[in-house]
């Protein structure tokens, strides 16, 4: 694990020594909404998120998130509905490298929930913990920004790990769309995000 977070700081420092003297720093007040696609065992779910931080004061900041995704799988005997929920809340630490790169830690609670219907039944089930992440994000040329993460989450009945990347384009100053990859032992979500940042 410290190889991994050592090669991505590395790599995404590297960039930024290339990037324009104008470049910015990584902003960290935003809001986002995203078309998402999540693998759970083997299952390809779809569906929405909405996320946001806010920057309190210099170096803290608050970050949340709600996701929805679902399938409805079609049987012999009728229609399936797969919904799985997730929810984190966060207090976060961001320490500038550089004027264009910032390593960050998050603290959070996250929430996971998965419910199932089939003819009129519902079944439901969740878990929930608290996870640990550190990450680096890097604005390498002045529309282009780059992160990578580690997360260890510590639920009531397993533990997990989760490995992010993510690439960002800025059209605007407030506007922006990005990309981004999560993979976890059981668990990989790919999303389309657009971002307003204010």
């Amino acid at each position: 694990m410290k190889k991994i977070v050592f090669t991505s700081t590395l790599l995404l420092s590297m960039g930024s020594v290339q990037a324009a003297e104008t470049a910015q720093a990584p902003r960290w007040d935003n809001v986002s909404v995203s078309y998402q696609s999540v693998d759970v065992e083997n299952k390809t779910l779809t569906g929405f998120g909405i996320a946001g931080s806010k920057l309190l004061g210099e170096s803290f900041f608050i970050t949340g998130g709600l996701s929805n995704a679902s399938d409805d799988i079609k049987t012999s005997n009728g229609n399936v509905d797969l919904d799985f929920n997730t929810k984190t809340l966060g207090l976060g630490y961001r320490l500038p490298l550089s004027h264009n790169t910032d390593v960050f830690g998050v603290v959070s609670y996250e929430d996971m929930e998965a419910e199932v219907k089939y003819q009129g039944n519902s079944v439901s089930g969740g878990d929930n913990g608290y996870g640990f992440e550190v990450g680096v994000r890097s604005m390498v040329t002045e529309h282009v920004e780059l992160g990578a993460s580690i997360q260890y989450i510590d639920k009531s009945e397993d533990s997990d790990t989760v490995f992010a990347v993510s690439a960002l384009y800025n059209f605007t100053e407030r506007f922006s769309a990005g990309i981004g990859y999560s993979k976890a032992e059981d668990l990989n979500t790919f999303s389309v995000s657009a971002y307003y940042f204010f």
